[in-house]
């Protein structure tokens, strides 16, 4: 199935590019989407590209091509065998990450910056002998982001190389063994630390019960940095958890002692999933981390989704534990809700909120927070044609930096086309 996504809209802003001084503005943006996907009994593919346009930006006769993505992705299973292909790239605005995921695992949290960041990566993984006694699955990936017009001196380009790989033995029905091997290797472009992770492990999967499991894992993991911090961490890595199968979810402990950058870290996280009446689902989790270089620290996550025949709600709330290309550990916590409303068959209402707090860890923390809220009303002008309008504010804070904030408001029609090539 083919589709298109058409929207075309004015915006106004009292600080459109979210700077400390900024002279509010007003201008038109098309917003373009193309997918195409196709599935049979083993194989299945997905093609997606987009982009923004925008006229009229500070030079009134300008039109500028914004945040470009394609993405592609093949898999193609058997009985005994499967292998998958994904491909990424993207293009945005270096203040616009702030909510992105692949962009806080790098350690990027708060930029009060401008400047653009592009994404590539490509990734191919696969397994075969999934249903015999011996079976064996591996996963490769190489990643590169590249910065342009950034001032920070953080937002640095790097590649990232992944491969992973491991044997499984299943013993027995209850019992399955396997071998593991990893590799990791971070390269940072300019001023940063370089690091190349290796491990070589096994672990033991035992269903004690139909309904208890117990997996547990150990490897030699070792830890070379080069750059602005030079030194090598080796040791034991291990891991234990416990699942046990409930009748209306499942509970789980999870004890983890690693590797990592900065010395070991240790982490406790005891989660509950469960699907309540009428359909919601609600998954939480709580513990507690520490490492080498940083106190006991609290753990938490949250989701819920409720969905009902005319609204649906969803909250989730994440923590984790990473490291900067300086090697400065943070503790960042995510929120983000959203609520849509049908008023009636031709209109709706949608409500969203994110919420972002970075906590740095060490003498010279830089701490910082964002927080975006939006509103939005549909109406369904025809069966293909949507009247959209809503209201932004987006609020960015830094120790380092002034406070940033921006209003927006928007109105525009919308079209989405679809067909079976």
């Amino acid at each position: 199935m083919a589709s298109l996504d058409v929207t075309q809209r004015l915006e106004y802003s009292d600080n459109p590019d979210l700077e400390a001084e900024s002279d509010s503005d007003i201008f038109g943006r098309t917003i373009l989407g193309f997918g195409l996907a196709g599935n049979t009994d083993i194989q299945s593919f997905e093609f997606n590209l987009g982009l923004d346009i925008e006229q009229g930006r500070n030079d009134r006769s300008s039109i500028d091509l914004l945040n470009p993505f394609v993405n592609f992705g093949y898999d193609r299973a058997s009985r005994a065998s499967r292998i998958g292909v994904d491909l990424s790239y993207r293009e945005s605005d270096v203040d616009s990450q702030v909510f992105d995921e692949e962009f806080l695992e790098d350690g990027n949290s708060i930029n009060q910056s401008t400047g653009t960041r592009s994404s590539y990566r490509a990734s191919l993984s696969g397994a075969i002998g999934e249903q015999a006694p011996i079976g064996a699955s591996y996963q490769l990936s190489r990643s590169e982001i590249q910065y342009s017009g950034a001032v920070d001196p953080d937002l640095t380009d790097r590649t990232t190389d992944n491969a992973s790989g491991q044997l499984e033995f299943r013993i027995d029905p209850r019992i399955t063994a396997r071998l593991t091997a990893n590799y990791s290797n971070l390269d940072v472009d300019g001023v940063g630390v370089d690091r190349r992770t290796t491990g070589f492990g096994a672990g033991v999967g035992l269903d004690v019960t139909p309904r208890l499991t117990i997996d547990t894992s150990l490897s030699q993991t070792r830890v070379e940095q080069s750059g602005t911090r030079n030194e090598v961490d080796e040791g034991l890595s291990f891991g234990v958890e416990v699942s046990q199968a409930m009748v209306n979810g499942s509970l789980s402990l999870n004890l983890a002692s690693d590797v990592t950058s900065n010395g070991r870290r240790e982490s406790l996280r005891l989660s509950r999933s469960m699907t309540l009446q009428r359909g919601s689902e609600l998954s939480f989790n709580l513990g507690a981390t520490r490492s080498d270089e940083s106190d006991l620290n609290p753990l938490y996550g949250l989701s819920y989704q409720h969905v009902l025949p005319s609204a649906e709600i969803s909250v989730s709330l994440s923590q984790t534990v990473t490291a900067d290309s300086n090697n400065q550990e943070e503790i960042n916590t995510t929120l983000r809700g959203s609520y849509r409303q049908d008023i009636n068959e031709l209109s709706s209402l949608s409500a969203t909120i994110s919420l972002f707090n970075r906590n740095e860890l060490g003498a010279a923390a830089d701490d910082g927070q964002r927080v975006e809220l939006g509103l939005s009303y549909r109406y369904a002008l025809t069966r293909d044609w949507g009247l959209v309008t809503g209201v932004s504010h987006t609020l960015s804070s830094r120790d380092s930096e002034a406070d940033r904030s921006s209003n927006a408001i928007f109105v525009g029609i919308q079209r989405s086309f679809a067909w079976f090539p």
